[in-house]
């Protein structure tokens, strides 16, 4: 009787076990990459709504990057998650400073679009890819909208440059 019990209990697991082995996955092809995942992560977001008051601006960002508070009186706000960040700086026209923009150009930019109040630049260093939106926002100030992100991510930023190239003052 035990014979025919474990055999029977034996036949039971081996088509138990033959029968979910056709539900399960096949094997990946490759790996997963930070390529992946960032694509996974950009696929699901919203807009944030912030206020900055050093800024003084409202600012709509996307809910998977997080605000990074940066300490003393800076002129712009980090949103940054991993190796990709976004920076919205201010540049007041009255001081003697070169503006964001004018710096990305300075680090090798190109210019890719000009429009009426704004011009879109992108470039590259060592170790970030770069995309810029500057907005004459009137005749006291620029505003800069930087994304700096690792060159493996190139392809996942899409829906960040399209954020970038949309980005409106408020």
């Amino acid at each position: 009787m035990r014979f025919k019990v474990g055999f029977v209990v034996g036949i039971c697991l081996w088509l138990a076990a033959c029968g979910s082995s056709e539900q399960q996955p096949k094997g990946y092809v490759s790996e997963l990459t930070s390529d992946d995942s960032l694509t996974i992560s950009l696929g699901q977001w919203e807009l944030t709504r912030f206020h900055s008051d050093k800024l003084g601006m409202e600012i709509n960002y996307p809910s998977f990057l997080y605000h990074q508070a940066l300490p003393g009186e800076t002129c712009q706000e980090v949103f940054i998650r991993d190796d990709i960040s976004i920076s919205v700086i201010v540049d007041s026209l009255m001081g003697m400073n070169y503006s964001a923009g004018q710096q990305m150009m300075g680090m090798g930019a190109d210019l890719v679009e000009v429009g009426d109040d704004y011009s879109i630049l992108t470039g590259a260093d060592e170790n970030w890819d770069y995309y810029g939106k500057v907005i004459d926002d009137d005749s006291t100030r620029v505003v800069t909208i930087m994304l700096r992100y690792s060159p493996d991510h190139d392809e996942a930023v899409d829906p960040l440059r399209e954020w970038v190239d949309n980005f409106k003052i408020k």
